[in-house]
């Protein structure tokens, strides 16, 4: 998905611009462009008003708590971690960061101007993906609901797409990856969406319209820069064309600066209105624009119709790209709203006229519209204005050969998020054959394990009046050897409340077996009872002014953070 510090640095970079430039926000200057796409009758009119009107989060959502991330398609083949379809065009001189994707490429299959992403597709066979066997293993480990990768920026869609025909059902697999994940969720009764992400990919390929910049091939095309005409090549036999995959070159589009090494993140925004360009090319943007997202929104309106989900999912904040600015700037429409629309009225007509569907952005124009996923990291304080989830990688995104498993930390993550009122999923990334790797199999256990005894503090909680005790917090970002080693002590306490009941976790057992807990003295009210769960021992405890004080039993009744339920007067 992700390289979420490359992403902020973008997002960073085009603020200054705007704000530098004294830009009209594109929302203030621009129409908005009708998608002619037809979407389902009923309340839900494709703006974000509408929306806002009449979604009102479900009660599935806060009685799930824990979600699985199946971020899973044809970049795993690299087994080198995210953006593999994007970095294998980057090589280390063209980019500052990121760079051990395209020598990796280099040395294991070929040069991008002869092997681009496109020919890495057959490759992908996910010929030992057992859906059954992977959605018990979820289920068990605790989640209530998963998220299916529908498309990633790669633009590939993993279905039998009506409107992609680069697509899993027709390349790699030959298998309806996201009907399978469907299939495997209905059978064990859990909430499905699909994730969406090709909205990038109006411009993320980008790169592979460029060269090398020095060496032995400097100069010499990208697969997505060369011209095909009159040559037998075996995606023309399969009838594809490579703008349906990597788009067009959108040079015109940005204006590089003197020292550009390589990628659209590096730019200078030209005036959206006054841009400046020969009208032809401009055109010709807008004109490619306004074609791609028509197709997008087809693509999503599809997979809608096709699997009904629960949810859907976009990685992208509300309109974007689609909202006149950056790449398409002058084309701003309603695809976003249209298609979320689309979803909420279907899942009215389903349900009687209550509304049990949701989608998440990570943007939107109104926040009563969806609910929202905050990235690899959680709030400061609690949030109750709209629903949202936490959303991690075990590692990166996608699989990376070698990803470091521990499952601690899994577990703290998620106290982090839930105590703040939010919802808590993890990606644990599946090899390129569909397999978990024996660590990743051994946190869903370890995961299940602890769910068992704790989850009763857990489902359907809410927030309490504070969200936690002491100074130790989680550092953001995927989960990895940083987050595994933070120093909680048992001074680290987080807090959710559920039928009643006060739930305090313990981030870290005591070393003498005795714990206070300051948020609850005296004179805060009477507590009459207080059990650590997962053990059958009557605890010793007494309520002063500092606190809760409370003996716990030498044994230890689970691994990694440990519950006290605690019933008030």
């Amino acid at each position: 998905m992700k390289k979420l510090g490359c992403l902020l640095l973008f997002f960073f970079l085009i603020q200054t611009i705007v704000s530098s430039q004294n830009l009209k926000h594109p929302e203030e200057s621009l129409p908005m462009a009708k998608v002619p796409v037809e979407i389902a009758s009923g309340p839900c009119e494709p703006t974000w008003k509408s929306l806002g009107d009449n979604f009102r989060s479900p009660a599935w959502f806060r009685q799930a708590k824990i979600g699985m991330w199946l971020h899973w398609g044809p970049q795993s083949i690299g087994e080198d971690g995210d953006w593999y379809a994007k970095w294998i065009y980057m090589p280390q001189s063209a980019w500052r960061d990121y760079t051990r994707v395209y020598p990796h490429h280099l040395e294991r299959v070929g040069h991008p101007s002869k092997y681009g992403y496109k020919d890495m597709l057959p490759l992908w066979k996910a010929e030992k993906w057992d859906p059954d066997k992977l959605m018990a293993l979820y289920k068990r480990a605790g989640a209530r609901y998963v998220i299916a990768q529908g498309m990633h920026h790669d633009n590939f869609d993993l279905w039998n797409s009506k409107y992609q025909p680069w697509n899993s059902v027709k390349i790699g697999p030959k298998r309806d990856i996201v009907g399978g994940w469907k299939a495997a969720a209905d059978k064990e009764g859990m909430k499905f969406g699909i994730a969406f992400h090709g909205d990038y990919s109006l411009f993320w390929f980008q790169p592979a319209f460029l060269s090398d910049l020095e060496g032995p091939m400097k100069g010499v095309p990208y697969d997505g820069a060369q011209n095909y005409d009159g040559k037998d090549t075996w995606w023309k036999r399969m009838g594809l064309d490579l703008k349906d995959l990597y788009g067009i070159d959108l040079k015109e589009d940005v204006v590089y600066p003197a020292d550009f090494k390589g990628d659209s993140v590096a730019f200078r925004m030209k005036d959206p209105l006054s841009h400046g360009i020969p009208d032809g090319n401009l055109k010709k943007n807008i004109d490619f624009a306004r074609w791609y997202c028509t197709k997008w929104t087809n693509r999503v309106v599809d997979a809608i119709d096709q699997f009904s989900p629960d949810f859907i999912y976009f990685d992208g904040g509300g309109s974007y790209p689609f909202c006149g600015w950056f790449t398409g700037r002058g084309y701003r429409s309603d695809a976003t709203p249209r298609v979320i629309a689309h979803l909420y009225n279907k899942n009215m007509q389903k349900n009687g006229g209550k509304l049990e569907a949701m989608a998440f952005t990570k943007g939107n124009e109104d926040h009563r519209a969806i609910a929202v996923n905050v990235e690899s990291r959680f709030p400061e304080g609690i949030k109750k204005d709209q629903p949202w989830q936490t959303e991690v990688g075990m590692g990166e995104w996608f699989y990376f050969k070698g990803t470091f498993y521990e499952s601690g930390m899994v577990i703290h993550q998620m106290l982090e998020a839930i105590s703040r009122d939010g919802n808590y999923v993890i990606n644990i990334p599946l090899t390129p054959s569909g397999e978990l790797d024996p660590g990743g199999e051994q946190t869903l256990k370890d995961m299940g394990d602890w769910m068992d005894i704790n989850g009763e503090g857990i489902y359907n909680s809410s927030a309490w009046k504070v969200w936690g005790e002491g100074k130790i917090v989680m550092e953001r970002g995927n989960l990895g050897p940083k987050q595994a080693a933070t120093p909680y002590t048992s001074e680290n306490i987080r807090f959710t409340v559920n039928n009643g009941n006060l739930y305090a976790w313990l981030m870290a057992w005591p070393t003498d077996n005795k714990v206070v807990v300051k948020s609850l003295p005296l004179s805060s009210g009477k507590i009459t009872a207080v059990v650590l769960l997962g053990s059958k021992e009557k605890l010793k405890w007494k309520q002063t002014e500092k606190g809760l004080e409370v003996t716990l039993p030498a044994k230890q009744p689970c691994k990694f953070a440990f519950g006290l339920k605690i019933k008030e007067m």
